[in-house]
């Protein structure tokens, strides 16, 4: 029998369970991930680590992220400090683990280039890469807003471009 070898990463950001898909948020130190985790445990997600984040594969070569057993129901934001979840919400706002599917990354001043579709970006975490979405904190739309629209794309085919180039050519074939 052979026996699969297990191996674990550490990474710093804030994992969370968004509508059952695990969402690793990643960015530089007082970015406001923990912020962002914040507003999702009040729209009723669920946490599964902040700051420190083990990730490991499971037999099934799934990219499971494990929250290490210090930091298990807590969160901590620079404005607020340490949170107790269970005391905050309820004991059901944590979870310990989460498959990884997506992986959003926060920055400041991130210019994307316009265009009908964005180029799609990966993050490897166990030598596996994942969809990931950066987004310009300065942008106006709030983040959850614009992580939510993002994961619902990720979720069925996004056919706007399609849509759009087929209004183009009905237009030019009318215009001859």
């Amino acid at each position: 029998m052979e026996r699969h070898q297990q191996y674990v990463e550490n990474h710093h950001g804030v994992l969370l369970n968004i509508s059952g898909d695990g969402v690793f948020i990643i960015g530089e130190a007082g970015i406001g991930k923990s912020s962002l985790a914040l507003d999702y445990l009040y729209d009723g997600h669920r946490l599964i680590a902040d700051d420190c984040i083990d990730f490991k594969t499971n037999n099934q070569h799934a990219v499971i992220g494990h929250c290490p057993a210090m930091l298990a129901g807590l969160l901590h934001t620079r404005e607020l400090g340490l949170i107790s979840l269970s005391e905050l919400f309820t004991s059901t706002t944590w979870q310990a683990n989460i498959q990884l599917d997506y992986v959003v990354r926060l920055q400041k001043n991130h210019v994307n280039p316009s265009a009908l579709s964005i180029e799609p970006k990966t993050y490897i975490i166990c030598d596996q890469s994942f969809p990931m979405l950066s987004l310009d904190l300065n942008n106006p739309a709030t983040v959850t807003n614009r992580i939510n629209t993002w994961l619902s794309i990720q979720a069925k085919p996004n056919t706007a471009v399609a849509i759009i180039r087929q209004r183009q050519q009905i237009l030019m074939e009318a215009e001859l």
